[in-house]
């Protein structure tokens, strides 16, 4: 059994994203018999208390003394930062370190490395900065994966595990891409677990004027907003009243099985996306995160897919008419070819597990 310490946060100006995919990839580690130790910053709407009840051990770094901004996600310097990993897990034998930050890089790696003596696994999909690790994931389907990180971004030596056949999606993906369920006339809309550019209520009043407006009679289909955990205006939302056939949540234990039985989807374009894909379910996608934006106009081109744009810059109109375009055409949807089979985390643990134990 190998242990292994995973570096990463969320938080209101990080989000959730990158804690939630690292919760597969733990889960996953762990099923096949590892040691997990997460480490994660005191920050603003982490996601700790959530990491516990999901089972596992999590090494927790004191909060920075200065509020996050949207530019400085880590809080402190690289240097501080691995100094307070390195003396959180020091105790123990580290075979693995797996970082998932936009705010960290080889320096930080580097340090890592020669402290613990283990090998690093870096998370990314910016290919924005230099990076010394054994090993990179980078989960998303760009359209220049052989060329995207070129020697001065990765060492010759690195092991790079490429595109959405790693995608670190739950295991119940992998279930329903292989035995769907049956469709039903059901819109489902998930905006992140932040919802930073307030994409929900855009589409919530983009109902509300289209009934008031009687710019259309009833929706062919039912809705169903999905809020997530940190989203600031989830109180709001799940207390307002809504229209027929217009259900507004926080969140969902069988989020996959909705997912899974929708003919269609609204939603950000990050890891939903390709959980999307997976499932077969086409979509109107919004980029609500600057890194999103380069995934959101390649997806654009593809079958299946409409773009809203940057979600600083939707408004309600956009969706009304959006749904008026959804409704016209509801029964000739166009298909997604899945570009995943849901089985990535399993190939990521089985690369990890050949590699470190030859």
């Amino acid at each position: 059994m190998s242990h292994i310490a995973i570096r990463v946060d969320a938080s209101q100006a990080i989000g959730t994203g990158h804690v939630s995919r690292m919760h597969v990839l733990a889960n996953m580690l762990q099923t096949s018999g590892h040691q997990v130790t997460l480490v994660c910053r005191d920050l603003p709407g982490n996601l700790i208390a959530v990491s516990h009840e999901q089972g596992l051990t999590v090494a927790v770094l004191p909060a920075p003394k200065n509020s996050l901004s949207n530019t400085d996600w880590l809080g402190v310097s690289q240097q501080q930062d691995a100094e307070e990993t390195t003396a959180y897990v020091a105790n123990q034998l580290v075979d693995l370190m797996v970082v998932d930050h936009y705010a960290l890089d080889a320096r930080w790696e580097q340090s890592i490395h020669t402290q613990l003596g283990c090998p690093v696994m870096v998370v990314d999909d910016l290919a924005n900065r230099p990076h010394d690790c054994a090993f990179l994931l980078d989960q998303n389907p760009w359209p220049d994966l052989t060329t995207r990180y070129a020697s001065q971004l990765v060492n010759p030596q690195t092991r790079c595990l490429l595109g959405p056949d790693y995608a670190l999606l739950r295991p119940a993906f992998a279930a329903l891409h292989q035995s769907p369920p049956p469709r039903e006339d059901k819109v489902i809309a998930f905006f992140s677990g932040t919802d930073p550019t307030g994409e929900s209520v855009k589409l919530v009043d983009a109902v509300k004027h289209l009934e008031q407006e009687q710019k259309i009679e009833r929706l062919p289909f039912s809705l169903l907003i999905v809020t997530g955990r940190r989203n600031p205006d989830r109180d709001a939302l799940c207390k307002a009243p809504v229209s027929d056939g217009v259900r507004v949540v926080e969140a969902l234990s069988d989020f996959d099985a909705h997912m899974a039985r929708a003919r269609y989807a609204f939603g950000a374009a990050g890891v939903t996306a390709i959980e999307r894909s997976c499932l077969g379910v086409p979509s109107t996608l919004v980029c609500v995160a600057e890194n999103q934006h380069a995934m959101a106009e390649y997806l654009a081109g593809q079958p299946g897919y409409q773009y809203l744009g940057r979600g600083e810059h939707t408004r309600w109109q956009d969706y009304a008419s959006a749904l008026q375009h959804l409704a016209a055409n509801w029964h000739q949807l166009p298909t997604l070819p899945a570009i995943t089979d849901g089985k990535g985390a399993e190939r990521v643990v089985a690369a990890l597990e050949h590699d470190l134990c030859n």
